[in-house]
């Protein structure tokens, strides 16, 4: 199957009683994917699974509204505790309640905002009486069963095969299944051999799903193997057969992504606008501190009217015929200063942030205001490699800016080291990066938003994506920028948070996350740099790659990956895990799967646009993938399929087509 810009097309024959089973099957998919009597998303009735320092915690509450309410605890050890105490205020949301068991007190505050639960808890063995504020220093977060189960698709669960495969198993409606379902499988890693034992990704036969009794059958073997399992709370387990002769073998999870957004059959704008509307807030409140605005803001141009950087040598990979674009823009270094509000009362909370802003010196477009780009980089880098354009990864700012583009080049970094670590952690989570990752040129260690007295409630790329808001605040101000033409940009760690940015913030129009798309469950085990985990949550327990590219849709977004990125997966060339994703990822687009496109190039780790390179040939024009989904019932070969056709454009005209030409 081919894709254009128009979309996919078909081959298939559209007979009407299809057409009649198809309507009737989505009518029911459309019921099973929650259209059941709504929940209270806020409401703390019911089941909570709870990550309270990385220890699992089941809480129960029961009782009206109107109280008392009543609870009770047990953890990942079997221990159970006895909750009283239970506090709730509806109009901001906040629960709190006291654990009593083991010879401890622990006193739990947090906020739900549709069905998450994040918050603080504190624990002693001096006193039953509820502890000043400064004690609250350990974090929880959680979700709700009731508000996550009343739908019987889309499940995630990540899994443990015979005990010696780790995979994800994926469930989800399908209009083209006897049963009204349909799974995907797959095995990230191998307990043994980590990240060796990769494997592609299965599509399964599911032959029943009620939400607590699953079977399944795998055709990628002959004969076929059938999974049997049963759901208890959060985990499930069963049984399979590997062979015909040989006895049977466990498999067992727990769930994951629990806002995934699914594979299986497409759904309307108005439902894909809802799910990514909440799928915002929830995000805001797990990572970003729930996305506050700035108290205060204030730019400090600390150099203007600066000549382009220094232009030469080029680097190899640079393929935006840059001998062609002369440097005609002029630049100014800034300073972002911002104040928060501190959550616990005290004084306001301050961030700084470090860019460079590019303004073409030629004559103004005909629409009188030119198109933006906000630039973010990835690992080692900063907004001056981005503008100086002769770095190995780091180009991308002084190409767009020679096109005529407005840039802001943004730096994003890491925390110091004191601020990498949980309360329950005995080392950071990562000791590399100790004075940023670029210093020299601005860019240094980034500390955390924290109130004084208190560890950081953000996670470390909330952080990174709240600057890459808040810059973006100041570039759609600027008088000379058309707001409706803002586009975000970046490779690697750039690229990642280029995704979760544009998935959160609709005002970018369009997104170019480069060289990142693997599902988190191959980077985890590759020995990928770890400063995308989350501190105080499993961000796998909530989402993946493929859900961060649906909270794009239906705004264009140009995927690009090398046909092999060890960086993310030990997959020889063509690097697979890329393929997987996007195939997941346009569900979301419905019909307008032709604003995702997966350029896939020649490269590995590197950013590219498909024009003239000066320093060595190179393929010319965007190329996307021949085969971009199974072509057979069962077939798994798309996967590593690395034939490409030409575009016959750069990555400078799809963004014109895109965002609209002068």
């Amino acid at each position: 199957m081919r894709c254009d810009r128009a979309g996919f097309s078909d081959a298939h024959p559209a007979f009407m009683n299809r057409i009649l089973f198809c309507i009737a099957l989505m009518v029911v998919c459309t019921f099973l994917r929650g259209s059941a009597a709504p929940i209270d998303a806020t409401f703390p009735a019911g089941t909570w699974y709870l990550n309270a320092n990385n220890t699992r915690v089941t809480l129960t509450i029961g009782g009206p509204p109107a109280g008392p309410l009543k609870g009770s605890t047990i953890d990942e050890k079997g221990s159970t505790g006895l909750v009283d105490a239970i506090t709730w205020d509806s109009a901001v949301g906040r629960l709190e309640f006291r654990i009593s068991g083991s010879g401890l007190w622990q006193w739990y505050r947090g906020t739900i905002v549709d069905g998450i639960l994040v918050g603080r808890f504190s624990s002693t063995a001096d006193s039953r009486d509820k502890p000043e504020p400064a004690s609250f220093k350990y974090h929880v977060t959680g979700w709700n069963k009731e508000y996550f189960d009343r739908a019987l698709t889309p499940r995630v669960y990540d899994i443990l095969i015979a005990g010696r495969d780790r995979g994800t198993l994926r469930i989800d409606a399908s209009t083209d299944s006897p049963s009204g379902f349909a799974g995907r499988l797959k095995v990230y890693s191998t307990v043994s051999g980590a990240a060796a034992g990769e494997d592609l990704e299965y599509d399964l036969e599911v032959t029943h799903w009620d939400g607590t009794r699953i079977t399944l059958v795998s055709h990628d073997r002959n004969p076929g193997q059938t999974y049997t399992g049963i759901v208890a709370g959060r985990t499930i387990a069963g049984t399979f057969a590997p062979a015909p002769e040989a006895g049977s073998s466990e498999w067992s999870g727990v769930r994951a992504q629990v806002l995934t957004y699914g594979f299986g059959a497409p759904r309307d704008p108005v439902d894909r606008a809802g799910w990514q509307e909440r799928t915002r807030r929830q995000l805001y409140h797990l990572m970003l501190g729930g996305n506050p605005a700035p108290l205060s803001r204030r730019t400090s141009i600390l150099a203007s009217n600066l000549d382009p950087l220094n232009p030469t040598p080029y680097p190899p990979e640079r393929d935006d015929n840059p001998t062609d674009w002369p440097r005609r823009y002029r630049a100014a270094e800034l300073r972002f200063d911002y104040t928060l509000p501190n959550p616990y009362g005290g004084p306001p909370i301050s961030r700084s942030s470090h860019a460079y802003l590019a303004v073409p010196t030629g004559p103004p477009p005909a629409r009188g205001k030119y198109p933006a780009v906000l630039a973010v980089n990835g690992h080692g880098g900063s907004a001056w490699k981005m503008m100086n354009g002769t770095d190995h990864y780091y180009w991308y700012g002084d190409a767009f800016a020679r096109r005529g583009f407005v840039v802001l080049a943004v730096d994003i970094s890491h925390r110091p080291l004191s601020d990498r670590t949980a309360p329950y952690m005995s080392a950071p989570l990562y000791a590399n990066e100790l004075n940023g990752d670029d210093p020299a040129h601005g860019n240094g260690l980034h500390p955390s938003i924290k109130a004084e007295g208190f560890d950081s409630d953000w996670e470390e790329d909330g952080e990174r994506v709240w600057d890459a808001m808040r810059a973006l605040d100041y570039l759609v101000a600027q008088p000379n920028v058309d707001p409706s033409r803002v586009l975000i940009t970046g490779l690697s760690m750039g690229g990642e948070i280029t995704a979760i940015t544009s998935g959160l913030d609709t005002r970018l129009a369009m997104s170019i996350p480069a060289a990142f798309s693997p599902d988190l469950g191959v980077v985890r085990y590759n020995g990928n740099h770890p400063c995308w985990r989350w501190l105080h949550a499993d961000i796998s327990e909530y989402v993946d790659t493929s859900d961060l590219l649906a909270l794009i849709a239906p705004r264009p977004a140009v995927v690009e990956t090398g046909k092999g990125d060890t960086t993310y997966s030990r997959f020889r060339t063509p690097f697979a895990a890329d393929k997987q994703v996007l195939r997941r990822a346009r569900v979301a687009y419905g019909g307008e799967t032709g604003n995702l496109l997966h350029y896939l190039h020649y490269d590995r780790h590197n950013y590219h646009t498909g024009d003239v390179n000066p320093t060595h040939g190179s393929e010319r024009s965007v190329r996307i993938p021949e085969i971009i989904q199974p072509t057979g019932t069962q077939s798994t070969d798309w996967q590593t399929d690395d034939r490409t056709y030409a575009l016959r454009a750069t990555l400078f005209d799809l963004v014109s087509l895109f965002l609209g030409r002068e």
